[in-house]
């Protein structure tokens, strides 16, 4: 682990010096107004929970309409733990991948980075540029031997059923090579899930494959072909990767949609709705920091628009029952945001129904 690195200094808008927008000053869309940055989000998350933690400890017991809450649980629709979570893998992951490592429009930065290696190297600047943007999205050095169940965590041989594989046999699994985590891990569980036979898994680490060896073969500086050679592989990493965090979110609002399917039952379950519209809302909120993405701005910020920033529940804390009228209008958002996606990614229809 690097000493002088920490996970709040990569949040988007606070690494700006490639920033494509600027996140701290209006540039960060998808949630209250009054939420002035990415960073002020997670910040705002972390003190509810601190706030949660703070009134069980004093002796409050948490519940909506007698299930009881985690400290993670607000009562009125937010699991932060969820949020956080797939919030950071858009806010730091993504965002330091698509605006920065991979990206082309600083000088020095990214794609632009010095491919001449000193002698005290054993890397060019351009290489380890890339290799960092290889590192956010997750993927173990051998992804192209593992299945999409395998990936997944689902299961396929033992030794890779849990994603992860002591490829070099010492009898440890090395975190920094033979395990599979967060972005591409979801890659492989929606290519699991198609029923077209998507393969954004195999898509985007070809990708980064073909634009390594770009990079390694180039002798010195690289070419104007050879950077346009890159940048394309670059389009086809961010493409394979984002519409595996799209394709995540259709899935979560297919979700979303079934625990209301439950509302007035006891399968109802308020933790498992919470947990899917956390994980919708948390993975879109990362779709915005893509400056190649192929969501338009205004789909995005209509996309956030019908998501709202809580989900609609079938009562309030105390049992309050929720309009009918409210309900079906927020199913109705919920589809027309979905086919908003469909249409930005080209999703296929079985695969939309089915994710």
């Amino acid at each position: 682990v690097n000493g002088d690195k920490n996970l709040v200094g990569k949040i988007a808008g606070n690494d700006d010096v490639t920033d494509h927008k600027d996140w701290d000053n209006g540039g960060f869309k998808g949630w209250e107004a009054g939420i002035a940055s990415p960073d002020a989000l997670i910040q705002d998350w972390f003190s509810t929970l601190a706030d949660n933690a703070a009134a069980e400890n004093g002796g409050t017991a948490r519940d909506f309409d007698g299930e009881p809450l985690e400290v993670y649980h607000t009562d009125d629709g937010l699991d932060l733990k969820q949020l956080v979570q797939k919030f950071l893998l858009g806010a730091v992951a993504f965002s330091q991948a698509a605006d920065d490592y991979l990206d082309d429009d600083t000088e020095g930065k990214g794609l632009l980075a010095e491919n001449t290696r000193d002698e005290d190297s054993p890397y060019t600047s351009l290489e380890h540029q890339f290799d960092e943007g290889f590192g956010y999205f997750g993927a173990a050095r051998d992804y192209n031997d593992y299945t999409d169940e395998e990936i997944a965590g689902k299961g396929g041989r033992p030794s890779y059923a849990s994603g992860y594989h002591d490829s070099n046999d010492d009898g440890m699994i090395d975190l920094l090579s033979e395990f599979n985590f967060g972005n591409s891990t979801n890659a492989g569980k929606r290519d699991l899930g198609s029923t077209t036979g998507t393969d954004y898994s195999k898509g985007a680490f070809d990708a980064f494959l073909a634009g390594r060896a770009i990079i390694s073969n180039a002798e010195g500086e690289l070419s104007d072909s050879e950077l346009d050679a890159l940048r394309e592989q670059r389009d086809l990493i961010l493409d394979n990767w984002e519409k595996a965090i799209a394709a995540t979110v259709v899935q979560y609002i297919n979700d979303t949609l079934g625990d209301m399917d439950k509302f007035g039952t006891a399968d109802y379950s308020y933790a498992d709705h919470t947990k899917h519209w956390g994980e919708l809302k948390g993975f879109a909120l990362g779709l915005q920091f893509n400056p190649h993405s192929a969501l338009s701005d205004a789909d995005f910020n209509s996309f956030h628009a019908k998501v709202g920033t809580r989900p609609v529940l079938p009562s309030d804390a105390a049992g309050t029952a929720t309009p009918a009228g409210d309900i079906a209008d927020y199913r109705t958002a919920l589809e027309e945001a979905r086919d908003i996606l469909q249409a930005a990614y080209d999703f296929a229809a079985d695969d939309v129904t089915n994710w």
